[in-house]
């Protein structure tokens, strides 16, 4: 589990703007710590409105936050 944990965050990284490793590394964790969370919160409420504002919202704020090339 940990290794498989371990390959999607540098997977990640790949992926996201950042201006060394070290920034890339964070971005990619964070978002994807973010988008988890959203997912799980959004799943806990019986509230269809509440879940999806949670998951627009969780979007909203990552794209905001992302770094900038």
């Amino acid at each position: 589990m940990t290794a498989g944990l371990k390959q999607q965050i540098v997977n990640l990284s790949k992926t996201v703007n950042g201006e060394d490793d070290a920034a890339r590394h964070r971005a990619a964790v964070g978002s994807w710590s973010a988008m988890v969370g959203a997912v799980i919160l959004a799943r806990m409420t019986s509230d269809p409105a509440l879940s999806d504002e949670i998951l627009r919202e969780t979007a909203a704020w990552l794209q905001e936050k992302a770094p900038q090339a």
